[in-house]
């Protein structure tokens, strides 16, 4: 916290102190709207007869595994994130649906695009180092003080109703947790964008309560079947193609070497936070690729006690070095990487 003060200016530290933690109740572990995006007094029966129209249209390719980019209205969409692979698979979704994506890697850098003007939305994640996604949108909302309303979403790997409830006070509209579903992003941010036409037809679509899916991040950690969830691979393949997928594998594994070092560091200078910022780091690539086991393990120690840390910290680095070079090097075999554009089988 201090570190975070110490990058903020004066008035953005008192935003920060201004957070407070109320209550909500669920709409679904995918998704979590949290402002009504409809103005029922205005123009309904206008509104009507779009509806209808765009009705007709939408619903005659919505059951489709595969919706065409053209129901999708182009957007300019700010994508706020530290970790590559999450970065990789948002901007292959954004961009095979027709929209401009624009890249930042942290909560500053996020600000100052938003500054600039010209973002239809924002997709931020809610745990990055140094300025995270609840403070810079709690400091957006501040500046913005209700003139010129800029969606955000906030992504995030973390299920529970306390990111919930951060999320719904610092101002952001919607929730959606880690892996994302492409075709419920795309259509979250139509929703968004387009709240009185396409948007309502949208959210009539989408699943109602997916919060029983949610993997539950107390007790035992399971013993997977496979080091990689192949169904994962699959749908990485439907949003890219085998190509896109040597890069989301080349990426997670330079990513897990990144992250080795200051997560051995951590448990040699037993510093509990580092450690637990490694381990959520580990969490989100391992869901993007499907290693199930490792994010399993690390949704638990990214919220480990201190007093556990410290009793057990080398056994927990033992555990997820294992697990991770088991990741890696199951992505790395034949069955998932084509170095020669050969295509794989997968499944």
């Amino acid at each position: 916290m201090k570190k975070l003060r110490g990058d903020l200016t004066p008035e953005q530290d008192i935003l920060c102190k201004r957070m407070v933690v109320g209550s909500i109740s669920g709409l679904g572990s995918y998704l979590f709207a949290f402002h009504a995006l409809i103005n029922k007094n205005s123009r309904a029966k206008e509104q009507a007869e779009k509806a209808r129209k765009a009705e007709s249209s939408l619903f005659s390719s919505i059951s489709h595994e595969q919706q065409p980019s053209s129901i999708y209205t182009p957007r300019r969409i700010l994508v706020a994130d530290d970790n590559r692979t999450n970065r990789n698979v948002l901007t292959a979704i954004l961009e095979t649906a027709g929209h401009i994506v624009v890249i930042v890697t942290d909560g500053d850098e996020a600000l100052e695009e938003m500054k600039k003007g010209g973002i239809d939305i924002l997709l931020i994640d809610v745990n990055m180092p140094r300025l995270n996604g609840i403070d810079t949108c709690t400091i957006w909302r501040e500046r913005e003080r209700g003139r010129n309303h800029l969606p955000i979403i906030g992504v995030t790997a973390d299920a529970t109703s306390e990111t919930e409830t951060k999320c719904r006070n610092a101002g952001m509209d919607m929730r959606i947790t880690k892996p994302v579903d492409a075709q419920m992003l795309l259509n979250t941010i139509e929703q968004s964008c387009c709240g009185e036409t396409n948007g309502l037809l949208i959210q009539r679509a989408l699943p109602s309560d997916p919060l029983h899916n949610v993997v539950s991040i107390c007790g035992d950690v399971p013993f997977a079947e496979a080091p990689i969830d192949e169904g994962q691979i699959q749908y990485l393949l439907s949003i890219g193609d085998h190509a896109f997928v040597n890069a989301m594998i080349e990426g997670f594994v330079e990513d897990v070497e990144q992250t080795l070092g200051p997560l051995r560091k951590a448990v040699a200078e037993r510093d509990v936070s580092e450690f637990r910022f490694c381990a959520h780091a580990f969490k989100s690539s391992g869901n993007n690729m499907g290693a199930r086991s490792l994010s399993r393990l690390c949704a638990q120690l990214e919220k480990v006690s201190e007093a556990d840390f410290f009793e057990h910290r080398f056994i927990y680095l033992q555990q997820m070095e294992q697990e991770a070079a088991t990741a890696v090097d199951a992505l790395h075999s034949d069955v998932y990487f084509t170095p020669n554009g050969v295509t794989a089988q997968v499944g």
